[in-house]
């Protein structure tokens, strides 16, 4: 018989024999799936959430402390302090989220910062204490382009001219030039001007900054004089810079002013998109007492990634958010088109009433953001 192990022995075997057969615990890394973060001050979840995440399952449960630290951005102005917070991950979770209130301050003029400090891992290793949290400002107030139109002609490194007939997509009756009858620029106002030159024949002008002017989000400020009668359709709008490839109306289309010359106390704004077909919605706006022919007035867009607003002279009259525009294509750069037809679809054609030479005289436009 071979001899027996001693006792002793035979335990520490076992114990060795034990531990090897152990799953090793990796105690997991802590810390955010990003080092900065931003929102939209006027985000309607009116919150942020910022992502915490562990390096691998751990087989304990895993809990870290927050809280929040003022930098630019102020709590309870910009957002709502968090002074005492704390995220558990119970074992196979590897992924949660702090969830940040933030307040639509319009006092706020800039774009503005806070931070979220991770302190006291418990069965973890943190890696990164903090993150920032930017949150933009929509109030726009920094002017990043005008045109005050004070060159002695239009200045073609921003504008183009758009040329020929041809009905433009809604049966229109004009031929757009470039000629100075229809075109030009007097005492710092562009004149756009609609001309009936024989019987049935018109002419007007079409501008736009495809391809040199281009926005995504901003204040557009624009103000103009608008031309009446009958048939006459004076519109300041903007398409998508895709408009080439994309095509109308996917690139999508916001309208800043529209009017209908058989209603000239009466403006539109609008936004056309497509969603499986095209879709557009409008309102509406009657000035008190006067029509829009007879002195000059500002038409206003504020548009964010979450909601467009259509003012003038600064009275809001339309708000629309982004949950109410399906397959949303306004977060890509935008240009803009200053035109005057005449005739088509929504207008109809002038008549005896129509008197010529008609004009859209613009003095500014400015783009603040």
């Amino acid at each position: 018989m071979g001899k027996k192990i001693p006792l002793f022995i035979a335990a520490i075997l076992q114990i060795i024999i034990l531990n090897a057969c152990k799953k090793e615990s990796v105690t997991p890394d802590i810390t955010f799936t990003s080092s900065a973060f931003t929102v939209v001050e006027d985000n309607p979840l009116a919150s942020v959430s910022i992502p915490v995440k562990l390096s691998g399952i751990s087989d304990e449960a895993v809990s870290v402390d927050y809280i929040t630290e003022d930098s630019t951005a102020l709590a309870g102005k910009d957002y709502t302090a968090i002074t005492a917070g704390k995220l558990t991950f119970q074992p196979g979770e590897i992924l949660k989220t702090i969830e940040v209130s933030i307040l639509l301050d319009t006092a706020q003029k800039r774009d503005v910062y806070f931070r979220i400090i991770l302190s006291n891992p418990v069965n973890a290793v943190l890696t990164a204490t903090g993150a920032t949290i930017k949150i933009i400002n929509v109030d726009y107030t920094s002017l990043v382009w005008s045109d005050e139109f004070n060159t002695a002609s239009l200045n073609t490194g921003t504008w183009n001219y758009e040329l020929g007939a041809g009905g433009w997509g809604n049966n229109e009756l004009q031929t757009y030039t470039n000629s100075v009858n229809n075109v030009h620029i007097d005492t710092g106002y562009l004149h756009i001007t609609a001309l009936n030159p024989s019987w049935t024949y018109y002419t007007s002008g079409r501008i736009t900054t495809q391809g040199k002017k281009e926005f995504t989000w901003g204040r557009i400020n624009i103000r103009a004089k608008l031309p009446e009668g009958q048939g006459i359709w004076p519109a300041l709008w903007m398409l998508g810079g895709n408009f080439s490839s994309a095509g109308w109306p996917k690139c999508g289309e916001i309208d800043i002013m529209e009017l209908l010359g058989k209603a000239p106390s009466v403006v539109y704004g609008t936004v056309h998109w497509d969603a499986n077909g095209y879709v557009s919605r409008s309102k509406s706006y009657t000035l008190s007492g006067s029509s829009f022919s007879t002195g000059f007035h500002v038409f206003s867009l504020v548009w964010t990634s979450n909601n467009f607003k259509w003012l003038v002279d600064g009275k809001e009259f339309f708000n629309l958010s982004r949950s109410e525009i399906s397959a949303f294509p306004f977060d890509l750069p935008q240009f803009f088109i200053f035109n005057l037809a005449v005739g088509g679809n929504w207008p109809g054609s002038p008549d005896q009433t129509t008197h010529f030479p008609q004009h859209m005289i613009v003095d500014y436009i400015r783009v603040y953001q």
